[in-house]
């Protein structure tokens, strides 16, 4: 059954093909609902703290990934890559661990803090995790194995991000948010045990037709290599280009997601008999408790609103990966398989601007971001199989964390600048973007073009 359902959806594959794409599939359904549960607590803390808090947030995101990117390079240059996967890990668990003790130990006056920590925290994890996964998947694929195989891959992912959704969602009111995070930090444990069996059986079935058996060892090079590749290639600054356009129009649609959802849920209804002892309260304690419920509620309601959000972004983006996006970069080649996402954004930022409503925002979001991880991000997974191994590790993390978050924390400053300085409202924003997103689907069709010329030179030489 599990062979009928893998040849209808990516035809016939050798044992080795096989066990990479079960392996990274399961590999990548931990990794997403690890990162899904710990997703809906970032989206909340974004919409409670407001504009000028969050802008603040995304530079603070921005100032370490400079700092982390630099450090993961020095590790890539010197660790084969079985020792670098634990060692990441045993990072990332580690954190998890201590944002739990902080959250259970520290006094109330220093929550704000600890929720804007983890906020940037999150935000690193989020990109890092998923661009850590696919260097290691480049590594063991070529790119005409990584056309057939990432999509229904990525799929494996989605299902572990529509689980982790409805965990959040299910478990945040039982357990409380701190308690949440002890259940990603189980995930990524069992995650290192699937990557050793992958590795195996890389070892074990790879041979001269695929990727070379020590494709594993460290590469060398300086920390900043990632950034000095990007200058050095059109096709790697192109990929840049795109994650810029990416960020802008994407950045735009958070800030005003932060600012519809905060409005929504801002006066939710909250249960007055859970205030003990009102008889003994003064009026002005009275009030500062019903604040502190709505507080609470409200928290709650928005956190399960994205939860909710998430789930939906998880079916839609599973139908993309399983069904359209093999078949559009089969037909349609890679070009337009990654204009699918700007052409997302014109219809969805047209949308906004017409109707700045949180039932419209909903289905911008989903659609949205299902177009991003079901449709362009198994795309752009595979422009990076065509790039030597080095900058599969070092430029596409920095493309991956510091261009995108940097993109994010300049253009936040811009909306946030617009908004509160100039005035300018929403759906002026929504309409500015608009031919932004336009411009976006020729960079696509640009980038397209020009892996056809490096799959080309790179076949020719082969040939010879």
């Amino acid at each position: 059954m599990l062979l009928a359902i893998e040849k209808r959806l990516v035809g016939d594959l050798t044992a080795y093909e096989r066990s990479i794409l079960w392996h990274g599939a399961v590999w990548f359904f931990l990794v997403l609902f690890s990162y899904y549960v710990l997703r809906p607590i970032r989206e909340q803390i974004g919409s409670t703290y407001g504009i000028e808090n969050l802008s603040w947030l995304f530079w603070a995101t921005f100032v370490v990934m400079l700092v982390a990117i630099p450090l993961y390079s020095i590790l890539v240059g010197k660790f084969h890559r079985k020792v670098l996967v634990p060692c990441i890990y045993l990072i990332f668990m580690t954190c998890l661990f201590a944002f739990w003790l902080a959250m259970n130990g520290l006094p109330d006056s220093s929550q704000i803090w600890v929720a804007r920590a983890f906020f940037v925290w999150i935000s690193v994890y989020g990109l890092f995790i998923v661009s850590f996964f696919w260097s290691i998947a480049g590594d063991m694929l070529s790119t005409d194995q990584g056309r057939r195989i990432f999509g229904v891959m990525s799929g494996g992912g989605t299902i572990g991000g529509l689980v982790g959704s409805q965990v959040a969602g299910r478990l945040v009111g039982q357990f409380g948010v701190a308690n949440l995070l002890l259940i990603p930090a189980g995930l990524l444990l069992v995650a290192l045990v699937v990557y050793f069996s992958m590795e195996r059986s890389f070892s074990k079935l790879s041979d001269s037709t695929h990727k070379k058996k020590d494709s594993g060892k460290a590469t060398g090079g300086n920390p900043f290599a990632g950034f000095t590749a990007v200058f050095k290639s059109t096709y790697l600054f192109a990929i840049c280009l795109f994650g810029i356009f990416l960020a802008t129009c994407g950045t735009t649609v958070y800030f005003q997601q932060a600012e519809i959802v905060n409005a929504a849920f801002a006066d939710v209804e909250f249960d007055e008999s859970q205030i003990e002892n009102r008889e003994l309260l003064t009026e002005k304690q009275l009030e500062a408790a019903r604040a502190k419920l709505q507080k609470a509620a409200s928290k709650e309601a928005s956190t399960e609103y994205f939860a909710n959000i998430n789930f939906a972004v998880s079916i839609v983006t599973l139908l993309f990966q399983c069904v359209v996006v093999g078949w559009l970069m089969r037909k349609g080649g890679l070009g337009w398989t990654l204009a699918m996402l700007p052409i997302a954004y014109v219809i969805g930022i047209t949308s906004l601007a017409l109707s700045p409503s949180i039932a419209v925002l909903a289905v911008v979001s989903v659609i949205g971001r299902s177009a991003e991880y079901g449709i362009s991000n198994p795309a752009r997974e595979v422009l990076f199989t065509a790039v030597k191994r080095e900058d599969r590790y070092k430029a596409k993390s920095f493309i991956d964390t510091v261009v995108r978050r940097g993109g994010d924390s300049a253009i936040g400053g811009v909306y946030k600048s617009a908004r509160e300085t100039l005035g300018m409202a929403m759906t002026t924003l929504s309409w500015i973007m608009i031919p932004i997103a336009i411009a976006w689907i020729g960079l696509s069709l640009f980038i397209g073009r020009e892996n056809r010329k490096i799959v080309a030179a790179e076949n020719a030489k082969q040939s010879v």
